[in-house]
């Protein structure tokens, strides 16, 4: 039953992206489509590639291993500060990035502070998704395992050949049509993943009170400046991703650019909602169990039924493929487009590809042990590094100094990696602290040294 719906599933993603396939044929269809979109489908798609496999298959598993502090800390502050991002920032990337007809995140900041080398710095600085994309490709495996009787080694090999073969053919048109789809079975499976253990609640939220709003031994969530702090800026700063702040170029408009955030946002309400299996699992499953392969049991134990089982199996699955293809989307678009934007081509972008396939399958075969550290520390990086720069080119007049977005940037990696090598086990915390110190260098130094009495004007800008 399991293998019949995900044949179905195969089938019905290869045909959509077959069928948006057909607006890749340029650089600029491969990676934004053909920028009018309906907020609806554009909604959804951001929906779902905000819930990726850390959503439904590692996150439930810390609510399962750390109880309260893991659910606060996955759930209120972490979603209102995705929330404050997502309003505040699409509107402002999607007007300008408009204007400068950009593509990606590293082309709008190229365009924002009329420097390629900006550019050509945040284009190579998107490689630290990979981190992500092992992140997401080990979830899916272990669940692919458990469901389908793969073997973990073929179900990685299984995924990415799948997932980046559809990607390469259709590009942003076709992660769009397959997100959509994608989405919509998401969001039926995971009320029924919620309500899945309501009969268990008195002995849940019992075990749960327990666990309190600390875990002192734990990585993420051992003081309360990680369960409430941390989680609600780095909300706010994940948003700048490329994957996501790119999904506002997809429509035409600001007000479609605001319906497509609240649809989004809809969506992820309801997506969050599956950190309740960690919470019905904590009585409902043996202590003991990893938490990045918690989902799979908790799912085998609690959907016995086949076809439900086999349904929300293929649904996990979905979750973790929504996410990929946005980021592979992101990613070989920017390589190709910022990096060596004299051979950007679909061509060029389907090489990019290729090369990350090879590169995730390796990571991915061979995974650490807290899967989740090792994507949050390349993912959180390349936020830290983006933020001074974006939030100085949303908010500050006039021409830029590009000198001090590149200080801003090297200056978050330094403490985000050199703080989270030695000092600091949370790669959260050491972002933040990042963040803290390139966010105001760049606001405050970012018109310093430049002339403005010439190229003030945005539109002088955006014909330049």
């Amino acid at each position: 039953m399991a293998w019949a719906f995900f044949l179905v599933y195969a089938v019905l993603t290869a045909f959509l992206a077959w069928r948006g396939g057909r607006n890749s044929g340029s650089s600029e269809g491969f990676a934004i489509g053909d920028g009018k979109m309906s907020p609806w489908v554009a909604g959804i798609t951001l929906g779902a590639s905000l819930a990726s496999s850390a959503t439904f298959v590692i996150m439930p598993g810390f609510v399962y291993n750390e109880g309260l502090a893991a659910l606060m800390g996955f759930g209120p502050p972490f979603i209102a500060g995705i929330a404050l991002g997502l309003l505040v920032f699409s509107k402002r990337f999607q007007s300008l990035g408009a204007q400068f007809k950009a593509l990606t995140v590293p082309h709008w900041l190229g365009s924002r502070y009329e420097s390629f080398g900006l550019r050509r710095l945040f284009g190579a600085l998107n490689i630290l998704n990979v981190a992500y994309l092992v992140l997401i490709t080990v979830g899916c495996g272990y669940v692919m395992e458990a469901a389908l009787g793969v073997p973990y080694r073929w179900s990685v090999i299984g995924i990415v050949l799948f997932v980046f073969g559809y990607t390469g053919f259709g590009g942003a048109t076709a992660h769009a049509y397959t997100n959509t789809a994608q989405g919509l079975v998401m969001l039926v499976v995971s009320v029924a993943i919620a309500l899945s253990g309501v009969e268990l609640a008195p002995q849940a939220v019992s075990s749960l009170l327990e666990s309190g709003l600390t875990v002192p031994d734990s990585k993420l969530f051992s003081t309360p400046w990680e369960v409430w702090v941390v989680p609600f800026f780095m909300g706010v700063a994940l948003t700048t991703q490329p994957h996501l702040l790119a999904k506002s170029l997809y429509v035409d408009g600001a007000a479609n650019a605001r319906k497509t955030v609240w649809v989004a946002l809809a969506c992820y309400l309801v997506f969050s909602s599956v950190l309740l299996a960690g919470v019905w699992g904590r009585v409902s499953i043996e202590a003991g169990v990893p938490t990045d392969k918690f989902m799979a049991a908790y799912l085998q134990q609690a959907f016995t039924w086949e076809p439900l089982s086999a349904l929300v199996t293929v649904a996990i699955l979905a979750a973790s493929m929504s996410t990929l293809d946005g980021l592979l989307v992101a990613i070989s678009a920017s390589v190709s487009g910022d990096l060596i934007p004299e051979r950007a081509s679909v061509a060029m972008n389907r090489l990019v590809l290729a090369a990350l396939a090879g590169l995730t399958i390796w990571m991915a075969l061979s995974p650490p042990q807290l899967v989740l550290i090792l994507g949050q520390q390349g993912v959180y990086g390349l936020v830290a590094a983006s933020s001074g720069p974006l939030l100085a080119g949303f908010f500050l007049p006039g021409r830029l100094n590009a000198k001090v977005a590149v200080v801003s940037a090297v200056v978050a990696l330094a403490l985000h990696f050199g703080l989270g090598q030695t000092v600091i086990q949370n790669p959260g915390v050491s972002a933040v602290l990042a963040m803290a110190v390139s966010v105001p260098l760049a606001l405050l130094l970012g018109r310093v040294g430049v002339d403005q009495t010439h190229g003030a004007d945005t539109e002088e800008l955006a014909a330049k």
